[in-house]
């Protein structure tokens, strides 16, 4: 499965060519769920008061430099915990 490169806060710098002619820069704002087996990030370009949905394909790799080492990047699936905490569910008896 596909992890994320990059995390909020990030700089990012889109390929040529994803929005016309002009190469996009911006920040990554938050990590969204994996779809269709690649990562999608919420961006927010300099000159946008919006943000926009990202693929981590359509994101110049060589241009927008990760936080994460490599290490951190390449975690194996199964040794991921779950983002939901079974212990602290509460229901109404």
């Amino acid at each position: 499965m596909t992890r994320g490169r990059y995390r909020p806060g990030d700089n990012i710098v889109l390929k040529p060519g994803i929005f016309g002619n002009v190469q996009s820069a911006g920040s990554v704002v938050s990590v969204m769920p994996v779809s269709q087996g690649v990562v999608h990030y919420r961006i927010r370009f300099q000159n946008e008061n919006f943000e926009r949905s990202i693929r981590q394909d359509d994101i110049d790799v060589e241009a927008s430099p990760s936080s994460l080492l490599p290490a951190q990047a390449e975690i194996p699936q199964a040794s991921k915990s779950s983002w939901i905490n079974s212990n602290s569910i509460r229901t109404k008896k």
